[in-house]
This record gives C-alpha cells, sequence and structure tokens, in this order.
C-alpha cells in the first residue's frame, strides 16, 4: 500500500506523486490515559466513580491490538448513582437564568477548544476512524454545538415562555454512533435547563474525557454523568423513575426491544435508528459531482452505515464505470495516518459486513470491491434481485447497494418502498426536478446535491423505523421541554361563551371539522394567504362588534380594540409569509438555505 510503504528519497515521492504516511502522534492520548491509571471508571457528579468488584472491558487499539486502557463496566446501583447525583443538579440547574447556563456552555466550548487535539487523537486511536474527519469535522462542530445552544439559552425567557425543562433525560448510544452524535443531544437538554445521564457503550473513553471537562469548570457538577455498561443497562436506565425522558442512538431492534420496555411508564422515548442512507442519481446530474458525493457519503469515516444507490439507467454504465474507478484509489489504513481516506472499525462491524454481502452473492448480486482497507474494502453490491431480502435489509458500512431506476416515479417507488427513513441525497442540476424528488421521498431529511452537511440551525431526523426524534435547530430544543402547565383561562371569557356566533366573520370557504386537515393541506400557498387575508378583512370589518362582545366578557374596550387589531395583523403576516415561502419553511446558513417541509404522513 502506497501510504505505509517506506521512501528513501524525496525524488521518489515526486516521480511518483503517490501519498506517504502522515502520521499523527497519540503521545497526548496515552498521557491522558497514564493520567487514570489506564484505569477509566464512571464520571459522575464531577468527579470519576470506580467502585469495586465491577467488571472492566480492555479498551484496543482496532489495528495493533495493543491494550490501552480497561473500562470498568456499570451496574444497576451506578445507574442509580448517576441519575440521583443528575436529579440533585436539576433542582440548581433549572432554576438559574438561561445567560448563566449560556455562560457555563460557551466555557465547555473553549474547554473544547484548548483540549481539541487530546479529543480527536483519543477518537481517532479507540475507534479507529480517520483522524482527519475528526480532527476538521467533529471536534468544530461540537464546538459550534456549545455556542449555538448558549445563544439559545439566552434567549430562552423570552422565545420559550410557557416551557419548562423536563427535568433528568437518558441517553443510550449504541457503538455504531459517536462522540458527536451524544452532542447534538446534550448540547439542547443542557442549554434549557434539564440534566444529563449518558450511557456509552463499553471501550469509550471520549464520551468519559467530555465528561470531565465538563465537570473541571467546577460550577454544577452532575449536570454531565457518563457511565459505560452493556446494552442490558439500557431498560434500567429508562425504567428510572427520575428519568424523564430516554434518547437511544442504536439498532431498529434495540430501539424496539426498549419501545416495549417503556410501555405504559412516564418516560418519553426517543429514537434515532439505523444510520442507512440513500443517493439518488438523475440523468441530469454532474456525474463527476455525484460519484465523489458518493464517496463521501458511503466511505467517509463520519458515517456510520451503508448506502443505497439509486442512479436513472440513462447514465448507469458511465457512472458505475467512474465510480469503480475512484473506488480504486480510495485508501484505508490506520486512523491516525493523516493520508487515509478510511479508518478502521471493530470485528463487529466487519463481520456484519461480510455476513451481508454473502448474502446478497448468494441471492444473485454482482460484487465490486476495490481499494485497500486493513478493515474490510469498499464493496459495491449490484445487480441483486428486487425480490431479495437484501434489497430490505439494512445497508452496513461500508456497502453500497446500487439499482437502475427509470422514471423519477420508479426512482420515489423504490426508494419509499424500504423500512427506513433517515436521509438522503438528490442529485440532479435542474433544480426543479430535484426539488420534485426530494419532496417525494419519505425521509427525515434531504440534501440537494451534496450529502450529510450538518448545520447547527437546522434540524435534522428521521421517519418510520428510522425514528421520530429530531436535533438540531428549534426543533432539537423541544425534544427535552414540555408546557409549563395547562394554560389559564382568560378572566374576560365566560364559560357559556357562543363559539358559534362568536366565530361568524370566518369566511365560509373555509371549512371546518375534521375534513380540515387534507383540504387545507391541499389548498396552494395562494390560496392559503388568500384565505388568511379574507379572514383578516373580516376582523378589520366587525372590529366595533367584536370588540363589544369581548368588554361584555370582561374585557377594557381600548384593550379588546387592540386584541382585534393585532389578531388581525398577524393573520396579514402569516398569509404573506404562506405566499412568500410556499409548502416550506426555510433556514439559511452557511452552506445554503434549508427547507423544513410538513410531514403529511
Amino acid at each position: 500500500m502506497a501510504a505505509t510503504r517506506e521512501r528513501t528519497s524525496a525524488r521518489e515521492i515526486f516521480n511518483t506523486l503517490e501519498y506517504g504516511p502522515v502520521p499523527e502522534s497519540h503521545a497526548c492520548a496515552l498521557a491522558w490515559l497514564d493520567t487514570q491509571d489506564r484505569h477509566l471508571g464512571h464520571y459522575v457528579n464531577g468527579k470519576w466513580l470506580k467502585p469495586e468488584h465491577r467488571n472492566s472491558v480492555p479498551c484496543q487499539d482496532p489495528i495493533t491490538g495493543e491494550s490501552l486502557t480497561a473500562c470498568l463496566q456499570a451496574q444497576a446501583e451506578d445507574v442509580a448513582a448517576a441519575v440521583e447525583a443528575a436529579g440533585t443538579a436539576f433542582e440548581n440547574w433549572s432554576g438559574l437564568p438561561g445567560a448563566s447556563r449560556a455562560q457555563h456552555l460557551l466555557r465547555l466550548a473553549k474547554m473544547i477548544q484548548k483540549h481539541q487535539r487530546l479529543l480527536w487523537t483519543l477518537e481517532s486511536l479507540v475507534s479507529g476512524r480517520a483522524v482527519r474527519e475528526v480532527r476538521d469535522g467533529d471536534v468544530p462542530l461540537a464546538q459550534q454545538l456549545l455556542q449555538y445552544h448558549a445563544v439559545q439559552a439566552y434567549t430562552q425567557e423570552e422565545v420559550l415562555a410557557g416551557w419548562e425543562p423536563m427535568g433528568v433525560i437518558g441517553l443510550i448510544l449504541s457503538p455504531m454512533f459517536s462522540f458527536l452524535e451524544m452532542m447534538w443531544r446534550i448540547c439542547p437538554a443542557l442549554a434549557v435547563g434539564c440534566t444529563v445521564v449518558v450511557l456509552v457503550p463499553p471501550a469509550s473513553p471520549t464520551p468519559l474525557l467530555l465528561a470531565q471537562l465538563a465537570g473541571e469548570l467546577g460550577s454544577f457538577p452532575g449536570i454531565l454523568n457518563v457511565i459505560s455498561g452493556p446494552a442490558s443497562l439500557g431498560p434500567v436506565l429508562a425504567s428510572h423513575p427520575r428519568v424523564q425522558k430516554v434518547t437511544f442512538c442504536g439498532a431498529v431492534e434495540e430501539g424496539r426491544a426498549l419501545r416495549r420496555t417503556l410501555a405504559g411508564k412516564g418516560a418519553e422515548l426517543g429514537l434515532a435508528l439505523g444510520a442507512e442512507s440513500l443517493l439518488v442519481l438523475t440523468e441530469a446530474a454532474d456525474v463527476d459531482s455525484a460519484v465523489e458525493g458518493v464517496v463521501d457519503a458511503a466511505w467517509s469515516d463520519r458515517n456510520t452505515g451503508g448506502l443505497r444507490l439509486l442512479i436513472q439507467e440513462s447514465v448507469w454504465d458511465e457512472t458505475m464505470r467512474r465510480l469503480q474507478e475512484r473506488m480504486a484509489r480510495l485508501r484505508g489504513g490506520r486512523g491516525l495516518d493523516g493520508a487515509m481516506d478510511m479508518g478502521t472499525r471493530e470485528a463487529a462491524a466487519r463481520d456484519l459486513a461480510q455476513r451481508y454481502v454473502s448474502e446478497a452473492r448468494s441471492q444473485g448480486a454482482q460484487v465490486f470491491q476495490a481499494g485497500d482497507s486493513l478493515f474490510f474494502p469498499p464493496t459495491l453490491v449490484s445487480a441483486l434481485p428486487p425480490a431479495s431480502p437484501c434489497t430490505q435489509a439494512e445497508v452496513p458500512w461500508p456497502v453500497v447497494v446500487a439499482s437502475p431506476f427509470r422514471t423519477a416515479k420508479e426512482a420515489l417507488a423504490m426508494a419509499n418502498g424500504t423500512p427506513r427513513g433517515a436521509s438522503a441525497s438528490v442529485w440532479s442540476e435542474r433544480l426543479g426536478q430535484a426539488l420534485e424528488l426530494g419532496c417525494g421521498l419519505r425521509v427525515g431529511t434531504v440534501w440537494i446535491n451534496a450529502h450529510g452537511l450538518r448545520n447547527t440551525e437546522v434540524p435534522t431526523g428521521g421517519c418510520k423505523e428510522s425514528g421520530s426524534s429530531w436535533h438540531g435547530g428549534p426543533d432539537g430544543l423541544y425534544e427535552y421541554l414540555r408546557p409549563s402547565g395547562t394554560p389559564a383561562r382568560l378572566s374576560y371569557f365566560s364559560e357559556n361563551l357562543n363559539y358559534d356566533t362568536f366565530g361568524l366573520a370566518i369566511p365560509s370557504t373555509l371549512p371546518a371539522g375534521p375534513e380540515i386537515g387534507p383540504s387545507w393541506v391541499g389548498q396552494s400557498p395562494g390560496a392559503r394567504a388568500t384565505l388568511l387575508w379574507a379572514l383578516a378583512t373580516a376582523l378589520e370589518r366587525r372590529e366595533s362588534a367584536l370588540a363589544s362582545r369581548l368588554e361584555r366578557h370582561g374585557m377594557e374596550l381600548k384593550d379588546a380594540k387592540v386584541e382585534v387589531e393585532l389578531s388581525a395583523r398577524q393573520l396579514r403576516a402569516w398569509g404573506a409569509r404562506a405566499q412568500a415561502q410556499g409548502h416550506v419553511l426555510q433556514v439559511r446558513g452557511f452552506g445554503g438555505p434549508a427547507d423544513s417541509l410538513d410531514s403529511l404522513g
């Protein structure tokens, strides 16, 4: 492999123009492990917890097999201790002004920046992921998440009035998700005033390091507690009476089991299941860019799942040829080598990929493997029969399953025919076609001519078997909030108010009752705007009558007129927004606009 051969002179390197090794020193990671005597416990209530008589699991270098440290495995009493610490901290943390919580999050962001080399080195060393993905992607994004949610905490009293933090949040991570997925979920929870207990898989030092960095700030111990242990502890954490919500990131079957455990209990459940994604490549796509998009979506170490690739028949041959040529140039090896495109994963992930490929071969599929990897070669599976069980099974990393399609309608039928719906991308130079396909995909997140973009302001999530929890943007905050209570009935409204006569100003063209849902959704943006404006006009026309009626129910006449005026103004404002933005709400970030579509079920 070119990335690992010894070079004797600079002349030879320039003659071949091949990559040489770019090793990243992991001395700082080993030094941190030495501070714990190569024996990690749990981080609870701002200090290390190392109870006696606990089993430990070795944490090994995935390339060399060298033992790096031992990680204690929690038991039920350790889970209880972590939850009690979080519950005690919640009483103080939730009562703080939003500005105080924001300052704490900003201090943690600075702490991560100070120790960023330690973070990316430790994560790459232990997980085997390519160090450049962690260094240039995960760690900077973790800082951005803390900074963004600090801003949200500053404005919480005004923007989120009437909402309160849920309480103690339990977060359960499986080995397939990195520490960044933990940051996506703990940042909004901490920002709104919740405290968190995180259960990480065995041999996961990076989340423990993050908890230690948070604890070293010293101000609020117990707001972030991390314990490591087997998957069997997930139901124990979820069932604790002080845990108000459980967020689980992992496999579909584990999520189903957890849902059964929580059935009939008070804790809410948020699920992010599986990691498979979809890419639709049309004949109008820039093939070179799309091929790079496939490589980034399927074989970068930011992803933990496989890829389903749908290619239009007219560009099938050309795309497959270019993709196979590109696969041959992929470099895989030690994650701490900066020249690597792919790192390595644990043995369980390799076995899962091998089983899927073997089953696909037995069902008549064609398998192309290229590149150089110490883990599992980049794999392209094609010609899979439509009735094959592999078409419904989740695709593991680093496998791509490619299928041709003829028309956009067929592409949507194939894409929506699987039980998963996490994320997808559409590649086409015709923006109208790309948006039409994107709106037709039943997935949580869709990118146009890009894949895997992450923005702190844009909510992302899934649907169908992939779960329904969301993170990022304002939606991520509401995952950890609940209404402060039933709003008090306004004193100037009497119990016997006749809404049949009170609502005569509503245009008769607007349907009412159960039939309003599909009828209203089916209206064009212009029609919805027209109806809202008509309602505003009707309110203005009957301002005196409505104000007098409000006065009879105990409201001052001056305040009643202001109430009617503001109501009409809001109707006109939202009508204008419906007219301007159509079927979507837009958020503009560094990567371009992001559109949030209403789910039509």
